[in-house]
C-alpha cells in the first residue's frame, strides 16, 4: 500500500514539472497568427502615423519678484528661508494658481480668436491653418449647431466660394446668415489648400482644453521663478498663446496694484469738480459785492480780524474735510466688496490709519485675487476674510477715535470764531460782508491747490507702478515633436503584433476545456494510448465513414497500426473488445466499425455488435437493415446465427445490430443471456468487437465490461471535456474495466498538433489526403473561429 502511495505522488510531482517545450509547442498550433497580427499592428502604426499630427512643445520662463524678501532681518530671513524648503513659497504657489486660471485662458482665446479653428485635409491627415487660412470669419452669432457640425467652405477661385455641399456661389465681405449663425467672410492669406473647415468652438469649453495641454511649475522650490510649458500641433500658435498669456497675466497683476489708486484719483477728481463750481461761484460774488458797494480798501483793524478769522476758518474747514474724509472712510470700511470705492488715504495725517487702510486694501486685493481662482471654502479664502474682519474692526474704532478728537478741536475753533465774529461786530455791515466774501474765495482756492497737489500725487504713483513678473526666456519651441514619438510607437505596434496572438491563444485556451493534446490524457488518466486516430475530412458519413483500407491514406495507416497494437492488450489474448466513451458523438462507432474492417482484410474472422441498445447507429452507418438484433437474442426471440447479416465491407465482417429498442436495457444486458452468447460467439469469430453506449451517460458500459477482455475508452480531440478524463484515470485505478487503453479520435494534425506524433505528424509523402492541399491562412482563421 506504501508503495502504492509513492507512486502515485510521484505521477503528482511529474505532472507538476514546467515542459518548456510544450508550452512552446501549444503556440506553435496557432503560428500564423503572429505574422498577421504582426502585419496588421505595423499597418496601424502606419497609418496611426499618417493620421496623428506631431504635437510640439514650446517652453518660456519668468521670475516672480518678491518685494518683502531680505527686508525683515537675518532671523527673518532665516525663517523665511527654512519656511520656502519645508513648506514652499507662498507667492509663487498663488501666483502659479493664477497663471492656469480659467478666466486668463479665456481671455487669451477671445484675444487671439482661438475659438474659431481652421483645418484643411494634408493626405490622411487634418493640417491647421492657424494666421495661414485663405479665408477668415468673423462671427456675430455663433448657433449650437455651430458647436457640433464644423463648417466647409470650398473656395472655387480667388473672390468666390462655396458653404458644405451647396452649389450656390458667394463673395467676400458679405453677411451670411444660416445653421451656423451669423458672421463675415473675408479674404486670408494666399494657401495651397481651396477646401477649408472651420471648427467653432465654445470658450469656456476650448479654455479647459487648452489648460490641459499647459503646464506651470517651479524648477526649484528655493527660487521664485516659474516654467511654462504649452503642448501644440502648431509651433507658432503654441508660442502666440504664451506670450499672449504672460501679457494678460501681467495687465492683470497691473490692474490688481493700480485699483486703489485709480479709486482715489476718481475721488479727487470728483472733488476737484465740485470745488471749482463753488470757487467760481464765490469770485463772482466778490466781484459782484465790490461793484455794487463800491468797497476798494479794507481798514488795519478790519484786515487784522481778518486775518485771523481767515486762520481761524482754515484750521476750521480743514477739520470739517479731515472729518469729511474719516465719514467716508467709515463709510467705505462699512460698505466694502460691494463696490464702494476706496477713499484718498493721501490727505489722512494720522499715520496708524494710513498703514490699517493699505493693510486693508492689500488684503481687499487678495481676497478679489482669491475668489477668481479658488472655491470659496479655500482656506487661504477664509484666512483672508478673518483679517479683513480684524483689520475692519481696527479701522472703526481709530476713526472714531479720530472724530472725537476733531468735534472736540471743531468746537474750539468755532468758539474762536465766536470771539472774532464778536470782534467784527465794531466793523461797518458793508466791510463785514465782504470780508465774509473774501473768507469764503480764500478758503475755496486753498482747497482746490490742495487737491490739484494730491491728483499729481497720486498720478505719479499710478505711473510709476511696475509689475511683480519679469520674463526671463522667450517661449521656445521644440525642434523634434514630443509625440507621437515613431521610435515608441513602431516598438509598441511590434510587441503588440506579438502580445495580442499571445493573448488571443491564451484566451482561447481558457476558454477550450476540452482536450487538445496526447500529454492532457496521459497525466490525467494514468492510462495507455493505443493509438492514434486522425480527423476525417468535412462532411464525410454514412459509407464515407468506412475508410478504404487498400487505401494509403494516413488514417487508414492508423487503423492498420491500431489493429497491430491489439496484440499488446493484456497478455495478447483479448478477442472480446468493448468500445465506450464519455458521451455521444467521440466516434465509438466510427472507430470500431474501420477497426473491425481492418481485422477483417487482416484475415480475421470479425463480429461487431452493436449494444448500444438506447442509440443505435451501426445499422446507419454500414446501411443493413436492424428490424432483428442481439435484443431478440438477448430475450430468447431466435438464435443469433438468425440475425447475423454481412457488411459488404469484407466477406469475413459481419454485423450484429442492436434490433428493436427495448424498454429496459439495463435489465437485459443483466439477465444472464449475454455471457453465453459471447461464449458460443468465441468459437465461430476471431475477434469480437462491441459497440457499446457512453459510459458516462448510463450503466450499460459497465454491465458489458464485465464480459470483455478489454475496453477501448475513445477520447475525441477538442470534443471531450477534460473533467472527463477524470473518470477514465477513476477507472483504472479501480480496475473496473478489464485491460483498459484509450483511442485519441479526430486528431488535428493540420494545425501544428503536440509534437508532431501519429501518422500525419511524420509527414509521410506516399498519403493521398496530406498531399491533396495544404490548408492556407483563411483556413486556419476560420477553425480557430470555430473552436470558440
Amino acid at each position: 500500500m506504501t508503495n502504492q502511495n509513492n507512486q502515485h505522488l510521484d505521477l503528482d510531482d511529474h505532472e507538476e514539472e514546467f515542459n518548456l517545450n510544450e508550452h512552446v509547442q501549444r503556440y506553435l498550433r496557432y503560428w500564423y497568427l503572429f505574422p498577421v497580427f504582426l502585419f496588421l499592428a505595423l499597418i496601424s502604426a502606419f497609418f496611426y502615423l499618417q493620421v496623428t499630427p506631431p504635437t510640439y512643445s514650446t517652453k518660456t520662463s519668468i521670475l516672480i519678484k518678491d518685494e518683502n524678501k531680505g527686508l525683515s532681518g537675518a532671523q527673518g530671513d532665516i525663517l523665511s528661508e527654512l519656511s520656502s524648503q519645508f513648506g514652499g513659497n507662498k507667492l509663487v504657489e498663488n501666483e502659479l494658481e493664477i497663471i492656469r486660471s480659467q478666466t486668463l485662458m479665456e481671455q487669451v482665446i477671445k484675444e487671439l480668436n482661438l475659438d474659431v479653428a481652421y483645418r484643411a485635409k494634408d493626405g490622411l491627415r487634418k493640417v491647421s491653418l492657424y494666421k495661414t487660412s485663405p479665408i477668415i470669419i468673423k462671427p456675430e452669432v455663433v448657433t449650437p449647431l455651430a458647436y457640433k457640425e464644423p463648417l466647409v467652405i470650398h473656395m472655387v477661385d480667388s473672390t468666390h466660394f462655396r458653404f458644405n455641399d451647396e452649389d450656390k456661389v458667394f463673395t467676400f465681405n458679405q453677411r451670411f446668415n444660416n445653421a451656423w449663425g451669423a458672421f463675415v467672410v473675408t479674404k486670408g492669406v494666399p494657401s495651397e489648400f481651396t477646401d477649408v473647415t472651420v471648427v467653432f468652438t465654445e470658450v469656456k469649453n476650448l479654455a479647459e482644453i487648452m489648460l490641459k495641454s499647459l503646464s506651470v511649475e517651479q524648477p526649484n522650490v528655493k527660487s521664485t521663478v516659474l516654467e511654462l510649458t504649452f503642448e501644440d500641433s502648431h509651433v507658432q500658435r503654441s508660442k502666440d498663446v504664451l506670450n499672449k498669456l504672460l501679457d494678460v497675466y501681467v495687465q492683470s497683476s497691473l490692474s490688481d496694484k493700480n485699483s486703489e489708486a485709480s479709486n482715489t484719483l476718481k475721488f479727487i477728481e470728483n472733488r476737484l469738480g465740485l470745488i471749482t463750481g463753488e470757487l467760481g461761484d464765490v469770485e463772482k460774488d466778490v466781484e459782484s459785492y465790490k461793484t455794487n458797494q463800491g468797497i476798494t480798501d479794507i481798514s488795519a483793524e478790519s484786515q487784522l480780524f481778518l486775518e485771523n478769522i481767515k486762520e481761524n476758518d482754515t484750521k476750521l474747514n480743514e477739520v470739517n474735510t479731515k472729518i469729511s474724509i474719516l465719514e467716508s472712510v467709515d463709510n467705505y470700511i462699512q460698505n466694502a466688496g460691494e463696490g464702494a470705492v476706496a477713499p484718498a488715504t493721501y490727505m489722512i495725517d494720522d499715520p496708524v490709519l494710513v498703514s490699517l487702510l493699505t493693510k486693508f486694501n492689500e488684503l481687499e486685493l487678495q481676497r478679489e485675487r482669491y475668489a477668481r481662482t479658488t472655491s470659496p471654502n479655500n482656506p487661504l479664502l477664509e484666512t483672508i476674510n478673518t483679517q479683513l474682519a480684524g483689520t475692519r474692526q481696527s479701522i472703526r474704532e481709530n476713526v472714531q477715535n479720530l472724530k472725537r478728537g476733531m468735534a472736540v478741536t471743531k468746537r474750539n475753533l468755532e468758539g474762536i470764531n465766536t470771539r472774532f465774529s464778536a470782534g467784527l461786530r465794531s466793523i461797518p455791515k458793508k466791510e463785514r460782508e465782504f470780508v465774509g466774501i473774501k473768507r469764503q474765495q480764500s478758503i475755496k482756492e486753498e482747497l482746490y491747490l490742495y487737491l490739484l497737489q494730491k491728483r499729481e500725487e497720486t498720478a505719479l504713483a499710478y505711473a510709476s507702478t511696475v509689475t511683480d513678473s519679469r520674463l526671463i526666456d522667450a517661449p521656445i519651441a521644440t525642434f523634434n515633436p514630443i509625440k507621437p514619438k515613431k521610435a515608441f510607437v513602431w516598438l509598441g505596434a511590434g510587441v503588440g503584433g506579438l502580445v495580442i496572438p499571445v493573448l488571443l491563444i491564451n484566451l482561447l485556451f481558457l476558454m477550450n476545456n476540452t482536450v487538445q493534446r496526447r500529454e492532457e490524457i496521459e497525466k490525467v488518466t494514468h492510462s495507455a494510448i493505443l493509438g492514434e486516430i486522425g480527423q476525417m475530412k468535412a462532411g464525410q458519413s454514412g459509407e464515407d465513414a468506412i475508410i478504404k483500407m487498400t487505401s494509403r491514406s494516413a488514417v487508414a495507416e492508423q487503423f492498420r497500426a491500431l489493429r497491430t497494437n491489439l496484440q499488446y492488450l493484456g497478455d495478447g489474448s483479448c478477442r472480446v473488445i468493448m468500445f465506450t466513451s464519455s458521451i455521444g458523438g467521440e466516434g465509438k462507432s466510427f472507430v470500431s466499425i474501420n477497426l473491425a474492417a481492418s481485422l477483417a482484410y487482416s484475415d480475421k474472422r470479425v463480429l461487431l455488435i452493436g449494444l448500444d441498445l438506447r442509440k443505435p447507429t451501426l445499422h446507419d452507418r454500414l446501411m443493413v437493415p436492424n428490424k432483428f438484433g442481439i435484443s431478440n437474442c438477448l430475450i430468447g426471440q431466435g438464435h443469433y446465427e438468425d440475425f447475423i447479416q454481412s457488411t459488404g465491407v469484407h466477406p469475413k465482417f459481419d454485423v450484429l445490430t442492436s434490433g428493436p429498442i427495448p424498454p429496459n436495457p439495463s435489465e437485459l444486458l443483466s439477465n444472464g443471456k449475454l455471457p453465453l452468447l459471447l461464449a458460443e460467439l468465441r468459437q465461430k469469430y476471431d475477434y469480437i468487437l462491441i459497440d457499446s453506449p457512453p459510459y458516462g451517460l448510463v450503466t450499460d458500459s459497465a454491465l458489458i465490461a464485465e464480459h470483455a477482455d478489454a475496453t477501448l475508452y475513445i477520447v475525441r480531440f477538442n470534443y471531450t471535456i477534460i473533467d472527463h478524463l477524470k473518470r477514465i484515470g477513476e477507472l483504472q485505478r479501480t480496475k473496473r474495466f478489464a485491460n483498459l487503453s484509450i483511442i485519441f479520435n479526430g486528431v488535428n494534425y493540420g494545425v501544428g498538433y503536440g509534437y508532431g506524433y501519429g501518422y500525419g505528424g511524420y509527414g509521410y509523402g506516399y498519403y493521398d489526403d496530406e498531399n491533396s492541399g495544404r490548408s492556407n491562412v483563411e483556413t486556419k482563421l476560420k477553425k480557430m473561429i470555430s473552436k470558440i
